[in-house]
Formats: structure tokens, sequence, C-alpha cells
């Protein structure tokens, strides 16, 4: 039977538990989370909302077509974990997983009930409701607390995506090293120009750094991980080559550009905390990027250039000895995903799958290790 939803107006968001309990975890485990942009994946039920080629009535989108797709999902996030040559190795579902571009909580439902009973227990979604496209999460863990943040539209593009916050016990944990807060993010596109819409991405990327502040201060040793489509790189500063302040900037990039309209992101090649010869140095929230150990490695050719715009942003908790520890990070080498190019295969409305490639951090979870503060 399906859980049943709650709806939480205070916080303008859907989530959806179900009555049992979960299940004992060990206490020295890995812990797997993908994010994936699943391009535009609709439910066959016609709301008025859809994009036009996914409205049942126009004969193009049907209940047979979406469970396919349902199922080319579930294919993509299984293909993490196996390479090119792995044959039918068994790849493990992932214990959260992270979606963006889809169109309500009918379709993250779907989602869940397609792979191994039982799997997802927990799972929630961004508002506001009457958005076309929405970001989400399956989780195996607990959800102990959430709230969406709205991005406000100052340029004209229409409303933005929000950000889903999302906290995740891990193992009934009574630290906040065993917790897990997750911020999903689906950041405004490049379609009206790159620099055109950057200070869009600077506002989100502002909000996060202002959110991120907040909650370290309160909860200094919680895990935050921020994830999704970025829709730029974490070295985006140095592929257009300086030209404009970016929504995530390369710790390492020396000198800040002059002042820019929002906050960026500060990337860091390595979870050591900012520091330098300016108090401004210290102010700057700074985030590990995984790409940095997998520099020509992409998630979407965007204009036929390889991209690292989806991932995770890690603060300086998952490497300081306690609780969750960074142990990996992994793209998909399947074959199956890729077009003859060597491009994501896009779904091109009867077969394929996404335009991006899903990507998957790897915790490990430190046996009988606490942080004791005084």
């Amino acid at each position: 039977m399906r859980p049943a939803f709650l709806f939480f107006a205070a916080i303008a968001m859907l989530v959806i538990s179900c009555r049992c309990s979960l299940g004992s975890v060990d206490q020295a485990q890995e812990i797997r989370i993908v994010s994936y942009n699943v391009h535009n994946l609709f439910d066959a039920e016609e709301s008025g909302n859809e994009y036009p080629e996914f409205k049942p009535s126009k004969g193009k989108w049907t209940k047979e077509l979406y469970a396919k797709r349902l199922a080319s999902v579930i294919e993509a996030v299984r293909s993490l974990g196996k390479g090119k040559d792995s044959g039918s190795a068994q790849a493990r579902d992932p214990d959260i997983l992270c979606v963006q571009e889809i169109e309500n909580e009918k379709v993250l439902a779907d989602l869940a009930e397609h792979f191994r009973k039982g799997a997802y227990r927990y799972w929630a979604i961004s508002g506001p409701k009457d958005s076309i496209i929405h970001t989400g999460v399956l989780s195996r863990f607990p959800v102990t607390a959430m709230h969406t943040h709205s991005v406000m539209d100052a340029w004209g593009f229409g409303p933005l995506r929000d950000i889903l916050e999302v906290e995740l016990d891990t193992s009934g944990a009574t630290s906040d090293a065993d917790r897990i807060l997750l911020l999903i993010c689906h950041w405004k596109s490049k379609r009206e120009g790159e620099q055109e819409t950057e200070s869009a991405r600077r506002a989100a990327a502002a909000l996060l750094a202002q959110r991120i502040r907040e909650i370290e201060s309160e909860k200094p040793d919680l895990p935050i991980i921020v994830c999704g489509d970025f829709n730029e790189s974490p070295d985006e500063y140095l592929r257009i080559s300086r030209r404009y302040p970016t929504a995530l900037m390369p710790l390492e990039s020396g000198s800040p550009p002059a002042a820019a309209e929002g906050e960026p992101l500060w990337v860091s090649q390595s979870f050591l905390q900012p520091g330098g010869s300016s108090p401004d140095d210290a102010s700057r929230v700074a985030l590990y990027s995984p790409w940095a150990e997998k520099p020509d490695g992409f998630s979407i050719a965007y204009r036929d250039k390889r991209e690292q715009f989806d991932g995770f942003l890690l603060n300086a908790a998952l490497q300081d000895g306690f609780g969750l520890e960074y142990e990996g990070f992994c793209t998909s080498e399947s074959p199956v995903l890729f077009d003859a190019s060597g491009k994501p295969f896009e779904w091109n409305g009867t077969s394929g799958y996404s335009d991006h490639l899903p990507v998957c951090l790897v915790l490990q979870k430190n046996a009988g290790q606490a942080r004791v503060r005084y």
C-alpha cells in the first residue's frame, strides 16, 4: 500500500512517510547518495501544467511511455558503480536519491514503487505546488526536518526553482555528525544567455551561503551536502576566462573579481578551511567539490562542450574524523547512457534517458567515533 501524503503549509512542501519503522543500520556502513536530473519526467495524467509534449490529450504521451521513462531512470541510477566492461554485475540502489525535473509527488511515489519494494520509505518534494517541475528526494532514512527556500526572480526569467532542504537521521543518531543536511538545487539555466542569467544563479548561491552559515553556527558538526543541477561547472569562472563573477567561484582562483550582485559559493579542491591574508577570506562559505578528483569527467554535453553541471558540494564536517565521512565520488560510464557521439543519450520521445548523467557520492560511517564539545 502506498504511504499517505502529509501537507505542511508552513513550509510549502509535501512529504511522504510510512508508518513502519526503519530497520536497524550497521554501526559501520557505506551510504550512497545519487543526484540525477531526469529531464522532464511527467506522469500520464493531465493537470494543465504540463509542457505541451507531455499532455496525454495531444496523443504523444501515454501511460506506456511514462512507464518506460520510469524504468529508464531506474536503469540509469543502477548503472552507477558499473564500469564499461562490468557486464551484468549488480549495482546497489542508492540509500538517498535526489532528483531534479520531476512533475509532482506522484512521479516521486511511482519512482519509489519501481525500485526494490520498501526500499524508500521517506520522501519529500519542493514547492510551490503549481510549479511545472520540482526537485525531490527518496530516502531509506527518516526525514527529521525540511524546508523549501524560494529564490526571488528580479530579472524577468519567470519563477525560479525552489531549493529543497532536508535533514536525515541515518541511524537514530544522537550526534549531529551522524545526520545529513541536504540542500537540493536546480539553478537557473543558461537559455537566455550565460552572462545574462548568471545573476540568477548567484542569487541562489547567496541564499545557500547565508543558510549554510546559519546551520553551521547552530550545528557545527552537521554534515552539509549541496547537490543537484547547478547549470554551471565548479570551475565556471576559469572556463569563461574570468570575464565576469560566477555563482560557483574556485577558492584557489586568486583575488576575487570586482563586486557583483549576489554572493558566490566558493569551491575548494580540498576540505581545508578557507584562509588567507585578508579577513574576507575567513568569511567565505567554501565547500569541497569531488569533481576535483575527476577533472576530465562530465555530466552533460552543453552545446557540445563537456561540463560538470551536476554534482555535490561538501562542508568540512564530512572530513573531520567524526561520524559520516566522505569516501568517494563517481559518474556513470554505462554505454547505454551515451549516444553514438559520446554525449548523454537524451530522451527523444520514444527512447533514451536524459541529457544529464547521474552522479554518486559515497560516505562512510565511522563506528564508535563521537566528538565531545565542552
